[in-house]
């Protein structure tokens, strides 16, 4: 069986670090896997799992653009000379341009809804979901029934997987110490952090405002905000205005963050509104972090309240508080919830069991389309 997966991007980021993932966890389990986008920083590693990467003109966030009808020919070609069995489109782009491909070449098609979609126009006329649709949360899966009218059966509740093992390396105090010197972090002070672009939604003012209370009743406390985004000048900003500069620290976009999460000690991530799902929370709790979270999306189907994590409700950074704190001050507690967050992921987040799953969809929307 061949496949082809289809991308806008491969930037850092949920979708890329998805496409990545499921490719080379794909190849290794033996499929003849091959991915198209309009190229990206995680490319290189895309070749590093053995995957062959084909760039096609499709850099665009609008299904109106002419780079998409030139593109809908292109990946035709590249569908009818591979000889692919199965298109599996990932951004709204990818999803319109794999819809009409599959059926000018009788292609299976699948789609992954990342997140939640505006109740636009050009989605209603046009849905190009799919012959089957992986929501990669509860959350997104009442989306896709409430708002778009998709037939349960058509919908396979799918979650991101990661590969867990390479997060689970133990560091000695010295490569801690050595990496908050690299990543200019001090080693005497406690260190709790967010993996995230940097956009309206996810809420980086409000662990600005929540990281001022902390600082008054824990000093020696910094933040680490890594990644990028239009909205970082906005908040370095505001991070001058509240007199936090000598505590909170940017950190440039990571390919791989098992050295960054590793001295982080509490991961925090506060979308307002919406959360397809959150591999930097998988990401995060195989590396042995307590979480702190806004209840939104799919973030509850990865944080249990209490359990390895704490749930908050959105945009009040007065309650992140209380339990960053906690897990900073009760070393019992955070263990607790530190064994508790691994054994979840490994238990039901490995990039493996995705595959697996992913790869059973596709051989059933094969053999419906023969």
């Amino acid at each position: 069986m061949k496949i082809l997966l289809l991308t806008t991007h491969l930037n850092i980021g949920g979708i890329g670090t998805y496409t990545l993932s499921l490719a080379k966890a794909l190849k290794a389990k033996g499929v003849d896997v091959f991915v198209a986008s309009g190229g990206g920083m995680l490319v290189p590693e895309l070749a590093a799992g053995g995957v062959s990467h084909i760039k096609i003109d499709i850099l665009t966030k609008s299904e109106l653009n002419p780079r998409v009808f030139r593109a809908i020919f292109e990946v035709r070609g590249l569908v009818r000379k591979l000889d692919i069995d199965v298109i599996h489109a990932q951004t709204r782009v990818a999803h319109v341009i794999g819809f009409f491909v599959s059926k000018l070449c009788r292609a299976g098609f699948v789609t992954t809804c990342h997140g939640f979609f505006t109740r636009r126009i050009g989605r209603v006329l046009l849905p190009a979901w799919g012959d089957r649709v992986i929501a990669i949360s509860e959350a997104v899966q009442e989306h896709l029934v409430k708002d778009f009218h998709v037939k349960r059966d058509r919908i396979s509740l799918i979650h991101n997987g990661i590969d867990v093992k390479k997060f689970l390396k133990d560091f000695s105090q010295k490569e801690k110490d050595d990496l908050k010197d690299r990543f200019g972090l001090r080693k005497d002070y406690s260190i709790v952090g967010t993996v995230a672009r940097f956009t309206p939604d996810k809420g980086h003012d409000v662990l600005l405002y929540a990281l001022y209370e902390i600082l008054k009743e824990k000093p020696n406390v910094q933040m680490a905000f890594v990644g990028d985004g239009k909205e970082r000048p906005r908040i370095m900003d505001l991070t001058q205005r509240l007199n936090l500069s000598e505590n909170v620290i940017f950190v440039k976009p990571q390919i791989n963050t098992v050295n960054i999460l590793s001295i982080i000690d509490v991961f925090m991530f506060t979308p307002r509104r919406k959360e397809g799902f959150g591999i930097g929370l998988l990401e995060a709790l195989a590396s042995g972090k307590p979480v702190v979270a806004t209840n939104v999306g799919g973030i509850s189907s990865i944080i249990e309240d209490g359990v390895n994590g704490f749930l908050v409700e959105p945009s009040r950074p007065e309650l992140l508080v209380k339990p960053t704190l906690r897990l900073l001050k009760d070393k019992e507690l955070y263990h607790k919830m530190s064994q508790a967050g691994r054994e979840k992921v490994i238990e039901r987040f490995s990039i493996n069991g995705m595959a697996n799953r992913v790869q059973t969809l596709y051989k059933e929307v094969a053999e419906n389309r023969a």
